[in-house]
């Protein structure tokens, strides 16, 4: 993407940025259950291996963490799953109004940007579980804040989607993504000896233009 502030071509593309996120937010919002469902199942299955007292259940746009403490008194904790995801359709509106060599490289773009960012999301709702049982944990011992860095890093995360999408962005541009793999010349490709000619003349390569070249090389 090029900006040209003499012809504000910028504020264009700003405008355009706007405007495709806009449209891209009822696509991300009804794709958030399902978003839910995906990190809540294999965030569970992952947790489940550390701690067994922690059971995490998706719960449409929701995902919520029960923690069975030793006291009998189970402590619940819902996580919602677009305060934690509202980046993706932002790094979306960006690779849209980026210039690719081709619409294939900006869809390929798009797709490997958002599940990356989408990947991103199971440790997140993990450390969220994480958070949920210290606090517990906390509770019962009636002493400590070990969970205090973690909040902290937690939220951190939470408000930096616009930060984590301007990243994921610019990193997709300096690895050339928006850029099509260069196609090997036909002229320069490799014909085998007994393949028929592109002359067409109906003979093997080897006799025909093959031949041709062999009796130039040996009067070099």
């Amino acid at each position: 993407m090029q900006f040209n502030i003499g012809s504000r071509k910028w504020v264009r593309l700003l405008l355009f940025a706007v405007g495709v996120y806009l449209a891209l937010l009822p696509l991300w919002w009804l794709a958030l259950p399902i978003l839910a469902s995906a990190s809540g199942f294999v965030a569970n299955w992952i947790f489940g291996l550390f701690d067994a007292r922690v059971s995490i259940v998706p719960e449409g746009r929701v995902v919520r963490v029960l923690v069975r403490a030793l006291d009998g008194q189970p402590t619940s904790s819902g996580l919602r799953l677009d305060t934690v995801t509202y980046g993706l359709p932002m790094f979306a509106a960006l690779v849209m109004v980026t210039r690719a060599d081709s619409l294939r490289a900006k869809l390929r773009t798009v797709f490997l940007g958002l599940v990356l960012m989408s990947a991103l999301t199971v440790p997140v709702v993990m450390a969220w579980a994480k958070l949920t049982t210290l606090q517990v944990d906390e509770r019962l011992a009636a002493s400590g804040n070990s969970s205090g860095f973690l909040y902290y890093a937690f939220h951190g995360y939470a408000f930096s989607q616009p930060v984590v999408a301007i990243a994921l962005w610019l990193g997709m541009m300096m690895l050339g993504m928006f850029t099509d793999t260069k196609k090997p010349d036909s002229s320069t490709r490799i014909i085998r000896r007994n393949a028929p000619c592109p002359c067409g003349s109906g003979r093997k390569y080897k006799r025909c233009c093959g031949l041709a070249s062999v009796i130039n090389q040996s009067r070099l």
